[in-house]
């Protein structure tokens, strides 16, 4: 095969796009696309990402390549590769310890793709719960949006965490945790208590967000709403 370029791979993430690779020249790829997450041109890794997550072959194929990615010194080759596991559904839930360790990359980008691949794994992915509250006092709007979307979809299983963070030194950090216990467990009384105590918080924000939450807790479901 001649030698791997950002030319020569170019073709080659067009051909996986478009799934002309027959068997054994998928087989060829997965191997060749593998290899090249070790090239020295960042680009050429950076491809070797995009095809991988197209490349026909089972998820769990996929995963572990694209895990090994999300330690790549390129932060694009990181973000891509976060992404890319967040397409794999429950497969991805082995690369789970490092899509975790990425919600501390100093790329905001690379901790927001990792929010969001977490959040898709859904209640399986409770072990990252408390990385993804560390994110709720991040200054980006975005990337505090995809952590508490990622934290609604774990769902209860974050419950006993976001409790704890209501306590937390960090004001806007205890106003989304109740906001957020609110949104996910309504008729959890532990919550209902919490969130009385915050309306006495010092900070105004909060205060205001626990009332916020409260109306939330004491809002009837519609008519005909599932139980």
């Amino acid at each position: 095969m001649e030698q791997l370029s950002p030319q020569l791979m170019n073709r080659l993430v067009f051909a996986v796009i478009m799934h002309g690779l027959n068997e054994a020249q998928t087989n060829l790829a997965l191997t060749v696309l593998t290899d090249a997450l070790l090239h020295q041109n960042g680009q050429i890794r950076e491809l070797a990402v995009v095809a991988l997550a197209d490349l026909p072959v089972p998820p769990a194929n996929r995963v572990p390549p694209l895990t090994q990615a999300l330690l790549d010194d390129n932060s694009k080759v990181r973000r891509r590769a976060a992404r890319a596991l967040g397409d794999q559904g429950l497969a991805s839930l082995s690369a789970l310890p490092q899509l975790t360790q990425g919600l501390k990359d100093q790329d905001p980008s690379v901790r927001r793709d990792c929010a969001g691949a977490i959040g898709r794994l859904g209640t399986a992915a409770f072990p990252a719960t408390l990385g993804l509250i560390n994110m709720l006092s991040e200054f980006e709007y975005r990337t505090r949006a995809v952590a508490a979307v990622a934290l609604k979809r774990i769902g209860r299983a974050a419950v006993p965490a976001l409790l704890e963070a209501v306590r937390s030194g960090d004001a806007e950090r205890r106003g989304r945790c109740a906001v957020l216990l609110a949104k996910i467990a309504p008729d959890d009384d532990r919550v209902t208590d919490i969130l009385q105590s915050v309306r006495s918080d010092s900070d105004t924000t909060v205060r205001a967000m626990a009332d916020e939450a409260l109306q939330l807790v004491n809002t009837p479901a519609p008519i005909g709403s599932a139980a």
